[in-house]
């Protein structure tokens, strides 16, 4: 990874991270951002669902809604953006 400001993953985290069908860029209300992947599969099924991996990127964030500023879900193939989360809503 050439960007020195964020740590070495390990090989199956890199793994992880590029089969991931989404990521939410999440910015905390101190001022920090983390990124993080979709978990798109189940146990029993090793088909990948973007619903189920979305469904659970918004429950990890509105766990944490006191803490969070902004957060961001973006397509992890194309970049696009596919909604965002602001002032305890989505959008």
């Amino acid at each position: 990874m050439s960007n020195t400001s964020m740590t070495n993953r390990t090989a199956a985290g890199e793994n992880f991270a590029a089969q991931a069908l989404s990521k939410a860029v999440v910015y905390f209300i101190d001022g920090n951002s983390r990124k993080f992947f979709s978990r798109d599969k189940t146990r029993k099924q090793n088909i990948p669902n973007r619903t189920l991996g979305m469904s659970r990127l918004k429950k990890m964030v509105e766990g944490w809604h006191d803490n969070v500023q902004t957060a961001i879900i973006y397509d992890n193939t194309t970049d696009q953006e596919v909604t965002r989360y602001k002032d305890g809503s989505w959008t």
